[in-house]
Order: structure tokens, then C-alpha cells, then sequence
């Protein structure tokens, strides 16, 4: 396991990023952008790092950035509360310009025709799915627990904000692309984080509209189990592993 850590500045923001590389690489080589929130944690903090082990073991290449307003020296759960507050103090957007400047990363330094799929748990998978959206290109994603939306109440204290970008960052929104990539959803049966009848929802809406072209072997999974941890927001370790197994599967077939 080769661990790099490296820095990207640009003239809006600076990308902090750490890759676990395969100890065999490929010239092809598969890869999987994989979010938390930090890149250390995605890729060194158990069991939170244990996708990306799995993967690594598997000689699959493994990015992880840190998500916006977020690093190793300040608290990650009201994290995703500071993409809102500054959204309501500012009216303007974090997650646009760090979805533009890692999908201009991907594209410098990762040869395109490589296997590249995406990975994510909770805020990170949010911020997996709408990185494979920015980039238009059907790949495999694997969303652990993911939020769907802005939308919940936790995230604005009793404050009234709208926005047009808000509609954007609704997963909901973008079934028409994502009903094209090979899906992996796994979330506890009782999640009161980012909602469990969220992911449902969502799941029988992309079958809805993928069923119309393929009535077999359509490959969107979803996976329940029993909740854990705080809100019923946790993951248990078999359903990481599991998770990882089907995106290695994914890259490689």
C-alpha cells in the first residue's frame, strides 16, 4: 500500500487530496474516487477507510479529497451545516466549484480510458454522485447511507433559504442519468440522518424509468440492514466490504 498525500492550489480553493496506489499497478490502471470527509479519513481512519482497503487489496487505485470546508484540524459533523451557512449568508454555492476543480483533476492526471468509478458514505457519497453527474459519463457508484438532498431540516436551524441551486443538489433530479450508471445503495432500515425513505424513493424511481428499456439483469442494487449507531446512521462493516466487492467487480468486467 503506497500512500501519497499531495496539494492542488488553484484561484479558488485549494484541493487536498491523498491516493492509496495499487502495489501492482496497471497500465490501464482502475481507479475509484471515494469521499468521506477528509481524504485522511476515507483512506487511514477505520472502519470508515475499509472500502478503500478492500479496493486497494484488490489493486484498484483509491483518490480521496477533502469536501468542502472540511480538514483534519476541524470537527466534521456539523460540516455539511457549513455548506448551508454559507450558502444563507452568502448566496453562493462551495460544492459547484470543488465538483468543477476534482473532475479538471481527474481529467489531467487519469487516463480516460481506464475503469473510474465512484464511491461515497453519507455526505461523501452525496458528493460522489453529483461528481459522476458533473462528469456525464455513466460509471459505477457505490452509496453508502448517502444524503439525497439539501433539503433536511437539520441543516438549517430554522432559517428560510431558496435558491435555484438548491433544486440542483436533489439526486431525485438527476434520475434520467443516473438510471444509466451501475448502482450500489445501502442504507439502515431506520435511518433518521438522511432518511431511509429517501433511498427507497429513489431506487423505485430509477427502476421505473430504467425498466421501460431493460426489463432484466438491471444493474441497480439496493441494500437494507438492520440501523446502527447515531440517528440509525451507521454502517456496518460487512456491508462496506460487500459495497467494495461489487465496485471491484464493476471495474473489472
Amino acid at each position: 500500500m503506497n500512500l501519497g498525500k499531495r496539494r492542488l492550489k488553484s484561484t479558488k480553493m485549494i484541493l487536498n487530496h491523498r491516493i492509496l496506489e495499487p502495489s501492482h499497478p496497471q497500465q490501464l490502471q482502475p481507479t475509484v474516487i471515494f469521499f468521506t470527509t477528509t481524504a485522511k479519513e476515507a483512506l487511514q481512519s477505520p472502519p470508515l477507510c475499509h472500502p478503500a482497503v478492500f479496493l486497494n487489496q484488490h489493486n484498484i487505485r483509491v483518490i480521496s479529497f477533502d469536501l468542502p470546508l472540511h480538514n483534519d484540524e476541524i470537527p466534521s459533523f456539523d460540516g455539511v451545516q457549513r455548506w448551508t451557512q454559507q450558502m444563507f449568508e452568502t448566496h453562493t454555492d462551495p460544492l459547484a466549484p470543488f465538483l468543477q476543480q476534482v473532475s479538471f483533476w481527474i481529467d489531467q492526471h487519469l487516463d480516460p480510458k481506464a475503469p473510474l468509478g465512484f464511491m461515497g458514505i453519507s455526505r461523501g457519497a452525496f458528493i460522489a454522485a453529483f461528481l459522476a453527474i458533473q462528469r456525464g459519463l455513466p460509471s459505477p457508484i457505490a452509496l453508502f447511507s448517502t444524503m439525497h438532498d439539501l433539503d433536511y431540516s437539520w441543516l438549517w436551524q430554522n432559517q428560510q433559504f431558496s435558491d435555484p441551486f438548491l433544486d440542483f443538489y436533489k439526486l431525485s433530479c438527476h434520475a434520467a442519468f443516473l438510471k444509466d450508471c451501475p448502482l450500489y445503495f445501502s442504507i439502515g432500515n431506520n435511518d433518521e440522518r438522511v432518511s431511509t425513505s429517501k433511498t427507497l424513493h429513489l431506487y423505485q424511481e430509477l427502476l421505473y424509468f430504467k425498466v421501460k428499456e431493460q426489463k432484466r439483469n438491471i444493474p441497480i442494487e439496493l441494500h437494507v440492514f438492520p440501523s446502527i449507531g447515531m440517528y440509525g446512521h451507521g454502517t456496518p462493516d460487512h456491508i462496506f466490504l460487500e459495497g467494495a466487492k461489487w465496485m471491484s467487480e464493476h471495474l473489472k468486467s
